[in-house]
């Protein structure tokens, strides 16, 4: 279980490290002069490109889920594992690249899916420790 568990870090790690490789660019490309959470300057063709990648990362996550076991309880527990890792990292690798975020009161584009999600950065990250530790409680069960 630990070699699996090993396994399943490292997989959300990579994933949050390309993951905030593409906002690097994204971020290169629409806030040359700093981020802000102003999406008015997309067009409509990058937005929806970018929705597509939300929605792509989510299948990717749900798909070594459901690789990962028969039993709805581990599927779901490696979902919410999987999910938090990345979510967290995805952070800590901006930050690392960036140096953004600043603080953990800025506020951030979480998701665009079903619509834009803005809120301070430490929100998800406390989302995130939570979806860990539930899922990690449900992978040992």
């Amino acid at each position: 279980m630990i070699n699996r568990i090993i396994l399943l870090f490292v997989f959300a790690l990579s994933m949050a490290y390309c993951e905030s490789a593409v906002v690097v660019y994204l971020r290169a490309l629409y806030y040359p002069e700093g981020f802000s959470v102003d999406l008015r300057h997309i067009s409509s063709f990058h937005y929806l490109t970018e929705f597509g990648r939300e929605a792509a990362t989510l299948l990717m996550l749900a798909s070594i889920s459901l690789l990962s076991s028969r039993k709805w309880p581990l599927r779901l527990g490696t979902f919410l594992f999987l999910f938090g890792i990345w979510d967290i990292f995805y952070y800590i690798f901006l930050y690392l690249l960036l140096r953004w975020p600043p603080h953990l009161a800025a506020k951030d584009v979480l998701f665009l899916i079903p619509f834009p999600w803005i809120a301070p950065v430490w929100l998800p990250i406390s989302i995130s420790c939570l979806l860990i530790a539930i899922g990690f409680i449900l992978m040992l069960r």
